[in-house]
C-alpha cells in the first residue's frame, strides 16, 4: 500500500451530476428494501450454491469445456449454480437468521482463460459490466432475486470490480512491470505527465490527448476477435488502461500493474471515473441492490474512490435508501493499512482482514491477551462519520479458505473441531462489526484455499469433495448439502437470534474486561436501554474459570445463550466456562446514571506508526460507559468534531489501560498553527463533562 495525501478532485460535482443523466425516470424494482439496520450477511458464490436452471449451465455455448467453461467435475470450471438457484434458497438463508446476501459478481465474463485450463465461474473476469453472465441467468432473474429478497425482508449486496477487467490486452514488449520512473506517461505531443498528481483534477489529459502507441510504457495489443468483447464500449479502448505490465514486488505496481494479468484500468483518468459511475449508478437504479462489496479496493488510487463512492451513495439516496454500505476488500493484516482507506480513501466500510487473523489465532492458539488488546486498534477507524462497528468481519473466504480448513488443519479430533468451529462463530457474531458467513460454513465444509474453498452445495461431481472431511457431520457424498443437517446450523441460528434480540451485540460499544489464560470476556452496551451484555469465550481444551473486576458494581447476570455460569459480589465477577465454550449473559439491572464525570486530555503527539496522523489520548471517569467526543479549534474559531470513542483501551499495563483515543489526520489542521483540543465525556443519560484545553503546534 502506498500512503500518500490525496490530490484535490475538482470534478466531483460534475461526476455526481452524471447520476441524473444516467438514471431512468422510475426505478425498476417494485419492492422496497428493508430499513437501515446492522446486517448479518451470508456470502454466496453463485456458481457453487444451487443450480436452479440447468438449461443455462453452458451459458448458451456449445462444445467442450474450453469453449463453454462448463465442467462440473473440475474445481476450476463452471458447475451450474445460478441466480434462480439462489432465489429458491432465500428462505433457507433467512431461516438461519441472516438479513443480507452478498453475491459474487454477476456480470458477463470472459468464459475461459487463454490456456483453457480454467473458467470464470467465480465472477472476477468481467467483460460485460452492464450485462448478466449467461451461465448465471438473465437481468430479469437478477431483478427478481432482489425483489424476492426484499419481500422476505432481506438485502442484496453485489460484489463489483472496478480495478480490472478480464485479461484481453497483451503487450508487444511482454508482461513484466515497467515503473513510472523508468517510463512516465506522455501525451500525444510527447509531454510527460504524473497521473498520480493529476488524478481527480481537471488538468488530467483527456483521452484525445492519449495514444495507445506512444502514451504508455507498453504497447497494448488486442486480438481482433476480442476487440469489441467488453461492454460498455469505452472499456474496449486500450487508452483507458494502465498498460504497465503485471503486478510485481513494488507498492507502485500494486496500483498500476495488471493483477494476475488482468487488464488494470486507468482509474486516475476522468474518462474511467465517469464510465464506472455511469455503470454502477445504473445497477443501483435498475435493480434496487442495497450495497456493494468492492474487490481489490487497495489496488485503486484513493482519488477514484473519493469520486466514485459519494456518487454511489447519492444514487442510492435517490432510490430511497438511507444507507448504501460498500465494503472495500483491503487484503492486509495491518489495521493502520486498512484504516488508511477509510481515512484517506473515502470508504466508510472495509473488510476486517486484520481481525480475521486474530480470531483464528485465538480459536486455535488460545492467545487471549492478543485478541483482548487488539481491539485497541479500533481507534484507528474513528472519524466524525466512521467507526469499527461498520467493519465487515469474517472467519474465512473464497480466496484464503474456510474457517473449517483452519481448524481441521490444527486438530484431527472431530469433537474438538466442532467445538472450535462453534466457538469461532460465537466470536464472530458477538464482537463489533458486521458478521459475514461464507456459504457452506454452516455445513462444516473444510477443504483448502482458492478454488478448493469453493465447493458445491448442490450434488457435486468433484470426487474429492464428495468424501471430504466435514466438521460436525459425515462427508456429503453425492447428496445435496441442503438435504443434510449440521450442529453448526443450530449454532448460527442461536447466534443470529441473540444478535437480533440484544441490540448491544449489533451496535453497542465494546469493552474488554478480561483476556488471559484462554478466556476472553467483554461487554457490549446498549445506550438506549442502559443495558449491558457480557460475552465470555473459553478457547481452552479444559473447563476454565476467571475472576475480574466488573464495570458496574452489583450487576446481576442471566444466561441468554451458550453455556457457563457467572456470579458477582461487590466489584468482583467470577466466571466458569466449560471446555471450548461460549456464553452470553444479559444484565437484569440498568447501568446507573452518573453523579459526576471527569475527563482530561492527557496526550497529543505524532502517531509513531503513521506519520500522516497524530494521536490524542484522554481519560474519563465517573461512569462505566461513556462516549468521549474529541474536539478541536484553531485560534478563537468554532469547536469542531474529530470523532467519538466509546471503548477505552485494554491493557495489563495500568498506564496504557482505560484510555480513550482518536488518530486524526495531520492535514485536518492548518500547518504552522496552534491547535486547541478538548474532550466532552457523556453517559447514556446525558450527564456530561468537558475537559480543560490542551494545545498542540503543527509543523
Amino acid at each position: 500500500m502506498i500512503l500518500r495525501r490525496s490530490a484535490p478532485f475538482a470534478l466531483l460535482a460534475l461526476l455526481l451530476s452524471l447520476i441524473a443523466a444516467t438514471m431512468p425516470a422510475k426505478a425498476a424494482t417494485s419492492t422496497s428494501a428493508p430499513s437501515g439496520r446492522p446486517e448479518m450477511i451470508y456470502f454466496v458464490m453463485l456458481d457453487r450454491f444451487e443450480n436452479g436452471d440447468p438449461s443455462n449451465d453452458t451459458g448458451g455455448l456449445s462444445g467442450s469445456e474450453t469453449t463453454t467453461g462448463f465442467l462440473p467435475s473440475n474445481p476450476g470450471f463452471y458447475h451450474g449454480g445460478d441466480i434462480r438457484g439462489l432465489i429458491k434458497r432465500i428462505p433457507y438463508i433467512k431461516s438461519l437468521g441472516f438479513t443480507a446476501i452478498w453475491v459474487t459478481p454477476v456480470v458477463r465474463q470472459l468464459t475461459v482463460a487463454a490456456d483453457g485450463k480454467s473458467s470464470a465461474y467465480h465472477g472476477y473476469w468481467g467483460v460485460g459490466f452492464d450485462q448478466i453472465d449467461p451461465h448465471l441467468g438473465t437481468m430479469d432473474d437478477f431483478k427478481e432475486l432482489v425483489s424476492d429478497a426484499h419481500t422476505q425482508d432481506m438485502k442484496v449486496i453485489l460484489d463489483i470490480v472496478v480495478n480490472h477487467t478480464a485479461d484481453v490486452i497483451h503487450y508487444v514488449q511482454g508482461g513484466s512491470y515497467v515503473g513510472l520512473a523508468d517510463k512516465p506517461y506522455k501525451t500525444i505531443k510527447g509531454t510527460t505527465f504524473d497521473a498520480l498528481k493529476l488524478a481527480g483534477s481537471s488538468k488530467f489529459p483527456g483521452i484525445d490527448q492519449l495514444s495507445a502507441a506512444s502514451t504508455f510504457p507498453k504497447t497494448p495489443i488486442v486480438a481482433p476477435s476480442k476487440a469489441e468483447i467488453k461492454s460498455p464500449a469505452w472499456l474496449n479502448d486500450p487508452r483507458n488502461y494502465h498498460n504497465r505490465g503485471d503486478v510485481g514486488q513494488s507498492a507502485e505496481s500494486m496500483q498500476y500493474g495488471d493483477f494476475f494479468g488482468l487488464d488494470d484500468l486507468f482509474t486516475e483518468s476522468p474518462e474511467v471515473v465517469k464510465g464506472w459511475i455511469g455503470v454502477f449508478t445504473q445497477w443501483i437504479t435498475d435493480t434496487g441492490i442495497d450495497g456493494f462489496r468492492i474487490d481489490t479496493a487497495r489496488h485503486v488510487n484513493p482519488e477514484f474512490w473519493k469520486a466514485f463512492l459519494p456518487a454511489m451513495r447519492a444514487a442510492s439516496f435517490t432510490q430511497g435508501k438511507s444507507a448504501f454500505p460498500m465494503w472495500g476488500e483491503v487484503a492486509d493484516s495491518d489495521p493502520s493499512s486498512t484504516s488508511f482507506w477509510i481515512k484517506q480513501g473515502g470508504f466508510n466500510e472495509v473488510l476486517d482482514f486484520p481481525m480475521q487473523a486474530v480470531m483464528v489465532d485465538y480459536i486455535n492458539e488460545q492467545n487471549a491477551p492478543w485478541i483482548g488488546s487488539f481491539f485497541n486498534t479500533d481507534d484507528y477507524y474513528t472519524t466524525t462519520t466512521t467507526n469499527s462497528n461498520a467493519l465487515g468481519t469474517f472467519l474465512g473466504n473464497h480466496d484464503m479458505g474456510r474457517i473449517g480448513t483452519f481448524i481441521a488443519n490444527r486438530t484431527s479430533n472431530a469433537t474438538v473441531a466442532l467445538k472450535r468451529d462453534q466457538l469461532a462463530h460465537a466470536l464472530l457474531f458477538t464482537i463489533r462489526g458486521v458478521p459475514i458467513v461464507y456459504y457452506g460454513d454452516e455445513f462444516g465444509i473444510t477443504g483448502g484455499g482458492d478454488k478448493e474453498a469453493r465447493q458445491d452445495l448442490f450434488p457435486s461431481q468433484v470426487t474429492s469433495w464428495q468424501d471430504q472431511f466435514r466438521i460436525g457431520s459425515d462427508p456429503v457424498g453425492t447428496q445435496s448439502s441442503f438435504d443434510t443437517t449440521n450442529p453448526l446450523q443450530d449454532t448460527i441460528r442461536s447466534l443470529t437470534g441473540l444478535r437480533e434480540k440484544f441490540p448491544a451485540l449489533a451496535s453497542g460499544s465494546q469493552h474488554t474486561v478480561y483476556a488471559n489464560n484462554g478466556i476472553l470476556a467483554f461487554t457490549r452496551f446498549d445506550s438506549a436501554s442502559h443495558q449491558e451484555v457480557l460475552v465470555a469465550l473459553n478457547s481452552n481444551s479444559k473447563a476454565t474459570s476467571a475472576v475480574f473486576n466488573v464495570l458496574v458494581s452489583g450487576d446481576k447476570w442471566n444466561l441468554a445463550g451458550g453455556a457457563g455460569s457467572i456470579s458477582s459480589a461487590g466489584s468482583k465477577t467470577t466466571l466458569h466456562l466449560p471446555t471450548l465454550s461460549w456464553a452470553v449473559f444479559s444484565s437484569s439491572t440498568a447501568v446507573p446514571k452518573a453523579s459526576k464525570i471527569v475527563t482530561k486530555v492527557t496526550v497529543v503527539k505524532p502517531d509513531p506508526i503513521n506519520e500522516d496522523q497524530i494521536e490524542i489520548d484522554s481519560t474519563a471517569t465517573g461512569a462505566a460507559y461513556l462516549d468521549v467526543s474529541f474536539k478541536y479549534r484553531v485560534g478563537k474559531g468554532k469547536w469542531l468534531e474529530l470523532g467519538v470513542d466509546s471503548a477505552p483501551t485494554f491493557s495489563f499495563n495500568p498506564k496504557l489501560n482505560g484510555i480513550y483515543r482518536v488518530f486524526p489526520l495531520l492535514k485536518t489542521f492548518p500547518a504552522k498553527s496552534t491547535v486547541q483540543f478538548e474532550t466532552v465525556a457523556t453517559d447514556s443519560y446525558g450527564v456530561s463533562a468537558t475537559s480543560s484545553v490542551t494545545t498542540f503546534k503543527t509543523k
